[in-house]
């Protein structure tokens, strides 16, 4: 972790957990250990021992990477990973209906545009026309 003026791990975690109103008995419930020693690693009054990283990351829906950053970034929800997955299957469906096989940059740039337009999802298939217009768009201005 970063000590040059940075969050320290302590600060990170405090931080994550006003920041989602996690009590500190709730978490310390989710990490089987007691308040006393999840207060202590929330203060640096004890250090972290690396095998509980994952396992804090998760409890605070943190990303491990950006605690060594010395940022609170949440991590990826389930969600988000089943709409980009939604996302691409739709992309590969139009591309299968254009009968065409699109560069990797349009593609990009298609999954880019569908993922912006904030459609509620309600199945894996609930990309409507204007989806389908916006992707067949990007994947059609091919050089």
């Amino acid at each position: 972790m970063k000590s040059d003026g940075a969050n320290t791990f302590g600060k990170i975690i405090q931080d994550a957990s006003e920041t989602k109103g996690f009590p500190l008995r709730h978490v310390a419930e989710a990490l089987s250990v007691a308040k006393s020693t999840l207060w202590r690693w929330e203060y640096s009054e004890i250090n972290v021992d690396t095998r509980w990283l994952v396992d804090i990351a998760s409890a605070y829906d943190l990303s491990v990477s950006s605690m060594f950053e010395g940022k609170t970034l949440t991590a990826p929800t389930l969600t988000i990973f089943n709409r980009l997955r939604a996302v691409v299957e739709s992309i590969e469906w139009i591309t299968l209906q254009l009968f065409i096989r699109p560069k990797p940059q349009a593609v990009r740039s298609a999954v880019v545009a569908v993922s912006r337009l904030r459609v509620p999802m309600v199945s894996s298939s609930a990309f409507g026309p204007s989806c389908i217009a916006m992707a067949s768009r990007a994947l059609g201005q091919q050089s």
